[in-house]
């Protein structure tokens, strides 16, 4: 039995409609009481603690909607592609990475360097080692001949519905596999160890709570026996909303598993799905053609027939559907299919992205019901392939954050780590100011879709718990909900939007632990 705990902090933005606060009352990891330290200590068992953050304000623990934490974890400790400016820089990484056997990593960027990398610009510099690396969106790998080869990826080699395997004016493969062409390779990797697995997500939950998360969503298709064992251990200090693999539905189904199913540290979500690719690689899914091309409308990576059955078999069977959906064309048939089939008592159906959303669908969304699973973070990096690849008209529909709550959708701010930085501090930025990572445009790309800081700390907040149902216990400091929170060095939402991304988390609870001290 933890004894009673008093946290004292200069406000408490406990969220609802109740205002700040300067004290709450934990009691076996939930919120008892708030109000004055008077009114708390007043209520307190004997022999209760108190927390005492002077110059700090709390708020809810944020909960990170979109995350693949498995993935995130693993290229932590693999060769980060992200920080190479040029490809040169990024092959120089590549030559650099020690061990043996398959090199492996992540975060190259067509739009950074200027061009597709190919196996020829790998070959001279590891020659003798298979590489498979990410892209920064995690639609598209780059393999070396080596990797080629033992992936049995020839010339003769179809490309696979969904995917595309890029070849050269020989038709010889150029050594990027896009969408699901990836399968062809990641079924030739090597499994990391299940203890390598453990200690990389250890590391990674600390980081998170460095950073003020207490929850996420993840939609990958690994994880669920990682955090199911970390469970069992009394390790996993993170609740985790876990998504069902499309690849394992029939499995679920048969079970009789349904969405909800499960407990407060680890509950299963929607069936994953995904219709389109993604703006980098230009495998969103449009209705009108990129811009530059008269026939160039991305990669429809499901059927609209097979995706139809898939949502209307899981959502008889008691499971959500949680769809990956970037492009209008893609947007739109997520939103028809979905707006059209009820989900379970249990959980909302959630569109994943929703990047490119024109005007007339929005109302369309908002009657569906459906989630909106956003990333602002994505909109620092994308402002200029958007300008380039949608046109600036298209992407008046990009990322509308405001229009599409005004609409009355719910929005749930995560940031798609690996893709992203897991840091929410930036997503917040960018939802506030919609400015890129050098700071512009100034006043902000389609400023009209700003939302304040209020609306956006809520996304990270009540909308996570809105969309996993559990709006009576997690997302807000109220008598009854878990007492997750993060003590923050500046008022989130009181500081010039500039702070947001320098604020600093000093201090976060999960279920009434100190997770993280600065």
């Amino acid at each position: 039995m933890q004894p009673d705990q008093i946290v004292v902090a200069d406000r408490i933005h406990v969220l609802g409609t109740h205002a700040p606060v300067r004290a709450l009352l934990v009691r076996e990891g939930r919120v008892v009481a708030l109000g004055t330290e008077e009114e708390a200590r007043a209520v307190a068992k004997p022999g209760f603690t108190v927390e005492r953050l002077d110059g700090a304000t709390v708020t809810p623990g944020l909960t990170d909607a979109h995350v693949h934490l498995t993935l995130w974890a693993l290229a932590r400790r693999r060769v980060d592609l992200n920080a190479a400016r040029t490809l040169e820089d990024g092959v120089a990484a590549v030559a650099a990475a020690g061990g043996e056997g398959w090199i492996r990593g992540l975060g190259w960027d067509v739009h950074r360097w200027g061009r597709f990398p190919s196996r020829l610009d790998l070959d001279a510099a590891v020659p003798g080692r298979p590489c498979y690396l990410e892209s920064h969106d995690i639609h598209g790998a780059w393999l070396n001949s080596e990797g080629l080869r033992r992936c049995g990826i020839t010339r003769d080699t179809p490309d696979p519905e969904g995917g595309t395997i890029v070849r050269d004016a020989a038709g010889e493969p150029t050594g990027i596999l896009l969408e699901t062409a990836k399968v062809l390779a990641e079924a030739h990797l090597p499994v990391p160890s299940a203890a390598e697995v453990r200690e990389a997500l250890l590391d990674a939950q600390s980081a998170l709570h460095a950073l003020g998360l207490t929850g996420v969503h993840s939609v990958e298709v690994t994880g669920i026996e990682d955090f199911t064992a970390m469970q069992a251990d009394g390790v996993l200090r993170l609740r985790v909303l876990q998504a069902i693999p499309l690849a394992r539905l029939d499995a679920a189904i048969e079970l009789g598993v349904r969405s909800g199913f499960g407990g407060e540290w680890l509950k299963l979500g929607g069936v994953k799905m995904f219709l389109d690719g993604a703006l980098g690689s230009r495998t969103a899914w449009l209705r009108e053609p990129y811009e530059g091309s008269t026939d160039d409308r991305g990669i429809q990576t499901l059927a609209s027939d097979e995706f139809r059955a898939h949502v209307r078999r899981a959502a008889d069977a008691g499971i959500a559907s949680t769809v990956h959906a970037i492009g209008d064309a893609a947007v739109e048939l997520a939103i028809e299919v979905m707006g059209s089939v009820a989900p379970p008592r249990a959980m909302r159906h959630r569109i994943e992205h929703l990047q490119l959303c024109p005007p007339e669908l929005w109302e369309r969304a908002a009657r569906s019901g459906i989630v909106a699973s956003v990333q602002p973070v994505h909109l620092m990096t994308d402002i200029p392939a958007a300008e380039r690849h949608w046109g600036h008209e298209r992407s008046r529909g990009a990322y509308a954050f405001a229009a599409v709550k005004r609409a009355g959708m719910v929005l749930a701010f995560g940031s798609d780590v690996p893709v992203e930085t897991a840091d929410p501090r930036p997503g917040l930025y960018a939802a506030v100011t919609r400015r890129g990572w050098d700071g512009g445009p100034q006043g902000g790309w389609f400023a009209e879709h700003c939302i304040s800081a209020d609306e956006a700390l809520r996304a990270y907040t009540e909308g996570p718990a809105y969309a996993a149902n559990e709006s009576d216990r997690q997302g807000r400091l109220l008598p009854g909900y878990h007492a997750d929170l993060a003590a923050w060095d500046r008022d989130p939402l009181g500081v010039p939007a500039d702070e947001l991304r320098t604020m600093r988390c000093v201090l976060t609870m999960v279920g009434g632990e100190v997770v993280h001290r600065a």
